[in-house]
């Protein structure tokens, strides 16, 4: 180990001593940790928390309408020691800048709290940080998902919503004007985000939404109130995989829709999920058709297909599959898969399966 001495000091050490000490084994370790990417990996989860606190408090909304300054109220009613240092953490990542006192997003900032990124960054902190805080006790069997652990669905429900509402609620649009219909039922429907998306889109599409949970079905007759469509839409707390269990509003429909929720029973087998299509195609009199919207991951990583493969990994959900292995199911169905509806290169990678009654 060698060291360089320095009589002279600096203005900040009032002239006293500095040994500067070189160890070249400890220089090696430390760029090793330096370019392992840990670094990086530990800003990002820190950052992900940050920005996940900003939402939540109402920061995030104070800087957007313009309460950019502590004189304006930006930190009315916050610890305002935390919050300033919190502050000047967001202009140190370069998500914020600060100019006289007032703090302005940046384009990164803009970027990272836009509508879709704080979605997909609730889904995974919001909706499935109990779980993957628990992944030890998950992994060593000292904690089982569905008993000890649990997934937020509230903040699920809402932040898929988000998502589908930008990327899926046009397909859904889609399939229903090929085939002249005006009134869906949306299975698993959560906080109503999809149908009241489609009746704003269209002022002659009626539905009703069905939930297993009614706390999320009484969040989506809110959601329907306050944009006017209480007449249009009605929401109803039943089993999405038993059609026995569902209300006469269900009956009259001409489109089911369910999305994202049929590849879960794929834990229990194959014939699991085809037992349930099968049920449906029991239930599809008419003209009545089914679409079903699942995602296709290609483990590529290009889509967070890693992030996405570990929820279920964690919440011993079944995994999604690709088109192929659906198609297959499809056959074993008295269902017929007419068409398959996809979006090119834009939204989190999702296939909706137009199915019809075998003729």
């Amino acid at each position: 180990m060698e060291s360089v001495r320095s009589l002279a000091g600096t203005a900040e050490t009032a002239g006293a001593e500095i040994l500067e000490l070189r160890d070249e084994a400890l220089i090696d370790t430390w760029q090793q940790f330096q370019t392992s990417s840990m670094p990086e990996l530990i800003s990002a989860m820190h950052l992900c928390q940050i920005l996940q606190a900003v939402a939540e408090t109402g920061l995030l909304d104070r800087l957007r309408d313009g309460r950019r300054s502590l004189e304006t109220g930006l930190l009315d009613g916050m610890n305002q020691r935390v919050g300033e240092n919190i502050l000047r953490y967001l202009v140190v990542r370069g998500l914020l800048e600060e100019w006289q006192g007032s703090y302005h997003f940046t384009h990164r900032g803009r970027l990272l709290t836009s509508e879709i990124s704080l979605a997909r960054l609730g889904f995974y902190v919001e909706a499935y940080g109990p779980v993957t805080r628990r992944t030890a006790d998950l992994l060593t069997g000292a904690a089982v998902y569905g008993e000890d652990v649990h997934r937020s669905n509230g903040p699920l429900s809402r932040h898929c919503g988000t998502v589908f509402a930008k990327y899926y609620t046009p397909i859904v649009l889609e399939a229903m004007r090929d085939r002249g219909a005006k009134r869906i039922l949306d299975l698993g429907c959560g906080a109503g985000q999809l149908l009241v998306d489609a009746c704003l889109n269209d002022p002659d599409i009626t539905g009703v939404g069905l939930d297993i949970a009614p706390a999320a079905v009484e969040v989506a007759r809110e959601l329907a109130r306050s944009h006017g469509l209480e007449d249009r839409l009605e929401f109803v707390v039943a089993d999405a995989f038993d059609p026995s269990t569902w209300p006469e509003p269900c009956h009259g429909v001409e489109v089911i829709s369910m999305i994202g929720v049929l590849h879960e029973h794929f834990r229990d087998g194959d014939k699991a999920v085809v037992d349930i299509l099968d049920a449906y195609a029991g239930y599809l009199t008419g003209e009545k058709m089914l679409l079903v919207g699942e995602p296709e991951p290609f483990y590529d990583d290009r889509e967070n297909d890693s992030d996405f493969f570990l929820m279920h990994v964690l919440t011993d959900q079944g995994f999604p599959v690709d088109r192929k292995a659906w198609a297959t199911v499809f056959d074993r169905t008295g269902l017929t898969c007419r068409r398959v509806l996809t979006r090119a290169t834009a939204g989190p990678r999702m296939c909706f399966y137009d199915l019809v009654p075998q003729a």
